[in-house]
């Protein structure tokens, strides 16, 4: 059984309260606290040999973990608050290694505007497991689902997509590009910039939003399905890094990795196409780059198009968790 059909099929029954907003089929909790706030609430997980490695810079691994929980605030149009922090840890983590993830936490706390406001650790004989848990607000009845989006919407992205695949690709071979290119796509992949205020910004904007963590390809497919209706993405139209380029030219058997690597954490949204000038303006004001890619369509397919508007298909649409939850 897939992992959205596991969802459904086991876990949706046990959220269905009468303060909870949104069920499981967001990037995160809306609970209804008072008349006036929500209160927001998401969380992630990165486990030791999946996620990252031992040797992994254990500084850029704590940036990380906060900064995938703040891209899931960020796709609902929140403000991030706190956070709690449960570290299931192994002997062999030393004091030195707590003290290098710490400070990454401390920098992007400051950064964010977040604190840590409790948690848990326990000693384990198995591999670290770091899971983070944020807690953001937003005014009700302002947030970003992904069932709104409409026949007709555009589909828009920030930023460029594919890098942190990309990265990821350039850590684990050994890739002829050159030395700066390497380092901006390991960046990417290690520290990814959560688009809180773009977010926040997209609230009168967006008829649907979601944070591209599995891949693009598959979070668009969450749209639809979410939303009941398809889309068309073309794919030569996707904002890709000059470093990206210059990988896919010398490495061209990777370039599905733009659609379907995840891991970019930007936002993906729909919007009328009468907001498009809107949203070029927005552009231009935040110096985000922001992106059409794509269109919703009545027919409840997703297709991917080449320059020629022949379909693309890939077997993969991205990444599937076992049994997560947002």
């Amino acid at each position: 059984m897939k992992e959205f059909k596991k969802i459904k099929k086991f876990f949706s029954p046990l959220a269905k309260s009468r303060i909870n907003g949104t069920s499981l089929d967001n990037d995160a909790a809306l609970l209804e606290l008072s008349s006036l706030k929500n209160l927001v609430v998401t969380t992630d997980t990165l486990v030791e040999k999946i996620h990252f490695g031992l040797t992994d810079n254990h500084y850029l691994i704590a940036k990380k973990l906060m900064r995938i929980n703040l891209s899931d605030l960020a796709a609902m149009g929140s403000s991030p608050l706190a956070y709690f922090l449960n570290l299931a840890l192994p002997k062999k983590v030393t004091d030195q290694w707590l003290g290098r993830f710490t400070l990454g936490l401390k920098e992007d706390q400051k950064k964010y505007n977040v604190f840590l406001a409790g948690g848990d650790t326990v000693a384990t004989t198995g591999p670290i497991v770091l899971s983070l848990t944020a807690f953001g607000s937003n005014q009700k009845g302002l947030y970003h689902k992904r069932s709104g989006a409409k026949e007709g919407d555009f589909i828009f992205v920030s930023g460029t997509v594919g890098d942190s695949a990309l990265g990821l690709v350039s850590i684990k071979k050994e890739l002829k590009i050159p030395k700066k290119d390497r380092e901006f796509l390991i960046q990417k992949y290690f520290l990814p910039e959560p688009r809180i205020s773009l977010g926040e910004k997209l609230l009168s904007i967006a008829s649907s939003a979601i944070d591209v963590s599995d891949g693009l390809a598959q979070d668009i497919n969450h749209i639809c399905m979410s939303s009941g209706i398809g889309a068309q993405l073309f794919f030569s139209k996707l904002p890709i890094s000059s470093s990206a380029k210059l990988l896919l030219k010398n490495y061209p058997k990777f370039k599905k990795k733009i659609l379907n690597g995840g891991d970019d954490y930007e936002i993906v949204f729909t919007a009328s196409s009468e907001l498009e000038k809107k949203i070029e303006t927005l552009s231009k004001k935040t110096r985000i780059k922001i992106t059409k890619i794509g269109v919703m369509t009545r027919a409840k397919r997703f297709k991917i198009l080449d320059h020629q508007n022949h379909e693309i298909k890939i077997k993969h649409l991205g990444y599937q968790h076992y049994l997560f939850l947002c």
